[in-house]
């Protein structure tokens, strides 16, 4: 069951009241009446059992009587997505929102309450019958006690009074208990004293310089990126420091993910595109540009986690402490990993791209860059937002280009040398597939 609850449906609305009676009509105008106030191009409430696992939703509806437990509503929504529950017996509502409201992952939007049902919006006293009802949303990116390589800090959504009425995105340096059990989980042959002496760095040195770097350069990009692009970034709009004077919990904007899919070439034109302007308008290089730290908001890329980026020209070896840390992430960082194992087995050889592994270079953003325009599958949550075919004619000729970057046919001369060679030389591609006719 589909709810729509866009307020243009028109016929579509008309059909669907005519179509349903009792709760279901109920269930739709909660829907619309609980979800009102979210972005337009939110246009769907899918019933709770209809969400596939594979695709995560941004408002599912819970009614007649099913109450799946939080985590299993947490592996079907988008992160800040929602979940209205509905039924007919009161105390059932109000212990089925506790259940929610006791979970970390989770935020009671709307405490239970009761609405009668309506005839053309009109209510009947007396007539109708009651249907008890809350909203809770997704707050957070992996439920409690979960492991993952993909997130490192504690990032969560919030409302914070001094920063409006929206939801913001708080991002803290995570607790040392956690860091224990995530370095156990990572390491069981380590000894305890190993772990607990690795966590206690990572929290007290590690991850606060980290999170001070990327406030300032979150300042950093909203002053100097041109205005066009200022909303591809977060926005600092607030910080926490320690004692130290580093800082502990960071307050940024919170870019949606969401809005109509990008067909292939659209993804990979804005992302070469952003990162040119990053590199020649701003001197700032990500260093961590996996399709993890990307977003789709309102159909445009997104570029997330500018806590481990340099500015051009900086020397991090002025610092024993960042050149400490930024050696170590350059030794076990994933994108180096990946330039190696490629370099070693012939499958890149552009002197430029080769002469950056291991170093603070535009070069390991370009490299990186290149893989995930080629084929943008390796983070679930943009699949249904990237129209990617690998045997369509826009991979094809976007496959040939990543090739001829990564080994070019005369690897002391290559052609491509920077994000803005990659973003023209998509343009290229597109202009060929639109005079084949081939244009997606």
């Amino acid at each position: 069951m589909k709810l729509p609850w866009s307020p243009g449906v028109g016929e579509g609305l008309k059909k669907h009241l005519r179509a349903w009676v009792g709760r279901d009509a109920m269930a739709f105008r909660l829907c619309r009446q609980s979800f009102r106030n979210e972005s337009v191009f939110r246009d769907q409430t899918k019933a709770y059992e209809d969400a596939e696992l594979s695709q995560l939703e941004d408002f599912l509806l819970c009614a007649h009587g099913q109450t799946p437990e939080p985590a299993d509503v947490f592996k079907r929504l988008q992160w800040g997505g929602q979940i209205l529950a509905i039924g007919s017996d009161a105390e059932a509502i109000r212990q089925y929102a506790r259940v929610f409201a006791a979970h970390d992952s989770f935020e009671l939007e709307t405490a239970p309450r009761s609405t009668l049902a309506q005839v053309w919006g009109v209510p009947l006293p007396g007539l109708g019958r009651k249907l008890h009802y809350f909203v809770v949303r997704k707050v957070t990116l992996i439920l409690p006690n979960e492991d993952t390589v993909r997130f490192t800090f504690d990032v969560r959504l919030v409302k914070k009074p001094e920063l409006g009425d929206e939801y913001v995105v708080m991002k803290q340096v995570p607790r040392y208990r956690n860091v224990v059990s995530r370095l156990h989980s990572r390491f069981p042959e380590a000894t305890q004293q190993v772990l607990l002496t690795r966590a206690e760095k990572l929290v007290k040195r590690v991850f606060p310089v980290f999170l001070t770097r990327e406030a300032g350069f979150l300042q950093l990009l909203h002053r100097d990126l041109p205005d066009e692009f200022k909303q591809r970034m977060p926005q600092a709009l607030g910080f926490e420091k320690a004692p130290d004077g580093t800082i502990k919990r960071l307050y940024m904007s919170w870019l949606r993910l969401g809005g109509e899919p990008l067909s292939h070439m659209e993804f990979a034109q804005q992302a070469a595109e952003l990162l040119s302007v990053l590199h020649d308008k701003v001197g700032v290089i990500h260093l961590d540009l996996r399709l993890d730290n990307m977003v789709i908001s309102e159909g445009k890329v997104c570029f997330l986690d500018f806590g481990s980026s340099v500015r051009v020209g900086e020397n991090v070896h002025e610092s024993p402490l960042l050149s400490s840390l930024f050696d170590e992430m350059m030794n076990t960082s994933q994108i180096q990993r990946t330039m190696g194992k490629m370099r070693d087995a012939g499958r890149l050889t552009s002197d430029v791209l080769v002469a950056a592994q291991g170093k603070i270079d535009r070069g390991v953003d370009m490299f990186y860059l290149s893989l995930q325009i080629s084929k943008p599958v390796s983070n679930p949550e943009l699949l249904p937002l990237i129209r990617y075919d690998a045997l369509s004619p826009t991979a094809k000729r976007i496959k040939l280009l990543t090739d001829s970057i990564l080994r070019p046919s005369n690897p002391n001369r290559p052609h491509f040398i920077s994000a803005h060679d990659v973003f023209l030389g998509l343009q290229k591609i597109e202009q060929k597939l639109v005079e084949a006719g081939e244009a997606d």
